[in-house]
């Protein structure tokens, strides 16, 4: 790893990647000294989490090509396993450090990622992903069979403020438990970062693009799918664990189906092409979960029209989306004077701001034809009868003024280069 920094620096070619992790870690380490908020606190370690589940989860499908319905699993059980682990360190039967508990988690995770991987990695594709599903709904349907080690329906509690002390640092305060999720995320997302340039993370990738000719060189596909889904088992594993530091509890909900499916889709939104692109999809994740779940009954309707308009429109993601479009403008730039760039960027956000706020309006009036009377209801937000066509007309409008102009922005576009 110093090696390679050491080089990149000398022939000054470090990627832009680099420059954005520096970002992320500088903002990270500050933001809870400048936000120290209760509420603040909360969304940095939920999108921690989030977003050390779903790198995990894109060393798999962005980077291998394996399609899993199952990851979740690996992080409920290093969850459990973390848990447990935190238990005995109250009763005084380990003297564990608590400042290593995501290692425990990880363990956990690679443990079982060791038996399914070798179990799933002969064949990729629909085999694969069938596979995944198989084993992920197996676990989860025995787990209530042994309330000993997952708790039952109420799972099993911990308390983090146990064992010695860390350099004064008990881990009972928010701000603390923070700090300490934060390290092992910066820790965790450097080795999948450079996971990405070593030669298995090359090889996955050609796995990924062409298995046959892989095999032509010697190599066994197999075994470098086997790998990379060790080696995702146990990051997916650390942060069940670090969900379990945070929330104190682990259910057998971590190990569903439906908790499977919301890594992929996140992830899949905020890109798979990017390495960058799942922390994305981890801070849409915990917007739309926590925040938008609050202000509106809808918002899974919202996450539904936001995953088809990525599916159709951005397949690389919203980060690959983001990345083709400033690439475009730096292009664009060099041909063409600063000004009609800004205007033409201008004119794509106006067109996307239109285009948004018209869907809004058009779901949220939907969503309450459902359940309003004869006289019509008032929306919270918009105070529109949803029984008045006028309040109908206006979002429709909107919506389609936006599609012209973004239309007019391309035309201009095609024209500039």
């Amino acid at each position: 790893m110093l090696k390679f920094l050491s080089k990149c620096i000398n022939s000054g070619s470090l990627p832009a990647t680099f420059y954005w992790a520096l970002l992320i870690t500088v903002s990270l380490l500050f933001i809870p000294f400048i936000c120290s908020s209760s509420a603040a606190l909360n969304f940095i370690t939920q999108v921690c989490i989030a977003a050390v589940l779903g790198l995990s989860f894109n060393i798999l499908l962005g980077q291998t090509g394996l399609l899993s319905f199952g990851h979740a699993m690996y992080a409920g059980l290093g969850a459990f396993a973390s848990v447990h682990v935190m238990n005995k360190i109250g009763l005084g039967e380990s003297a564990f450090p608590v400042i290593l508990i995501p290692l425990v988690g990880g363990l956990a995770g690679l443990l079982v990622g060791v038996i399914c991987g070798w179990i799933s990695s002969k064949r990729a594709g629909i085999v694969f992903s069938m596979i995944s599903l198989g084993i992920g709904e197996l676990i989860f349907v025995m787990a209530p069979m042994f309330p000993q080690i997952f708790g039952g329906e109420a799972g099993i509690s911990t308390n983090r403020v146990i064992g010695d002390t860390f350099l004064g640092l008990s881990f009972g305060p928010q701000i603390e438990v923070t700090y300490l999720i934060i390290v092992w995320t910066l820790l965790s997302m450097s080795a999948m970062f450079f996971l990405t340039l070593s030669p298995l993370g090359k090889l996955a990738s050609a796995v990924r693009d062409n298995h046959e000719r892989v095999a032509f060189l010697g190599v066994n596909p197999r075994l470098i799918r086997f790998f990379m889904i060790c080696i995702a088992s146990f990051f997916a594993g650390i942060s069940g664990a670090l969900s379990a530091l945070h929330f104190e509890i682990a259910t057998t909900d971590s190990l569903s189906m439906y908790r499977s499916g919301s890594i992929l889709l996140f992830t899949y939104i905020g890109g798979i092409s990017l390495f960058l692109g799942p922390v994305l999809g981890a801070i849409l994740a915990v917007c739309m979960t926590v925040f938008l779940s609050e202000l509106t009954p809808a918002w899974q309707l919202y996450l539904g029209i936001l995953f088809i308009l990525v599916v159709s429109f951005a397949p690389k993601g919203i980060s690959g989306y983001i990345s083709a479009y400033l690439d475009q403008m730096k292009a664009l730039y060099q041909r063409n004077n600063l000004i009609n760039v800004i205007r033409v960027s201008c004119l794509h956000l106006f067109a996307n701001a239109m285009i948004g706020a018209s869907l809004v309006i058009l779901i949220e009036l939907t969503y309450q034809l459902r359940s309003a009377d004869q006289n019509g209801m008032l929306l919270d937000w918009f105070k529109h009868n949803t029984f008045d066509v006028n309040h109908w007309i206006i979002p429709i409008c909107m919506f389609a003024l936006g599609v012209l102009l973004k239309l007019v922005a391309k035309r201009v576009l095609r024209c500039m280069r």
